[in-house]
């Protein structure tokens, strides 16, 4: 493929196209009554309307990061199904239900729900949008100060800082309270 000098309005290209190719653009020739250049510019610019017609300084990086949200989001939801599969798989067990019919039913029972009931809410829990949170500091065992989460996914929880958003890994957070 040769590039011309970019200094006028229309721009010499000449392109090697396989024989099928160009056969099949003889017969759209023939058929429409345009020239061979009316047509692969027309094909062109269908391919280039892709990219907001003719703007081709479109942002790669955007659409990779939309697509990983995209994907992060998906693995979201799979990962909750699979999780509530297990669950619903897990009660619904052969090995659950003999268990259950083993345990008595009598004040023992009763006693089970009495400290089931007193027991404080398990402290593993989801992270959620508005919980207040400690980062973990770079390079140390310290953690920076408590701050708010606005926005989290799977793997990754954004906290709004003095400088403003900021996306930190799940791992190096440590839950302090819950707003709500």
């Amino acid at each position: 493929m040769q590039r011309p000098k970019i200094d006028n309005n229309n721009h010499l290209l000449t392109v090697e196209i396989p024989s099928d190719i160009y056969i099949k653009l003889l017969e759209m020739v023939k058929e429409t009554g345009k020239t061979e250049s009316e047509l692969v510019i027309q094909g062109l610019q269908q391919v280039l309307g892709k990219f907001d017609r003719f703007d081709l300084n479109f942002d790669i990086n955007k659409d990779a990061q939309d697509r990983l949200v995209d994907l992060e989001i998906s693995l979201e939801k799979k990962l909750k199904q699979y999780v509530e599969n297990l669950i619903s798989d897990r009660f619904a067990s052969k090995e659950f239900k003999e268990f259950r019919e083993r345990s008595p039913n009598s004040a023992l029972a009763d006693n089970r729900a009495n400290i089931k009931n007193n027991l404080p809410p398990p402290t593993i829990r989801s992270l959620q949008i508005g919980d207040r949170v400690l980062i973990l500091e770079p390079d140390s065992a310290y953690y920076m100060e408590k701050l708010l989460v606005v926005h989290t996914s799977l793997l990754r929880a954004t906290v709004a800082t003095e400088t403003g958003e900021m996306t930190f890994l799940k791992r190096d957070l440590r839950f302090v309270e819950s707003t709500q």
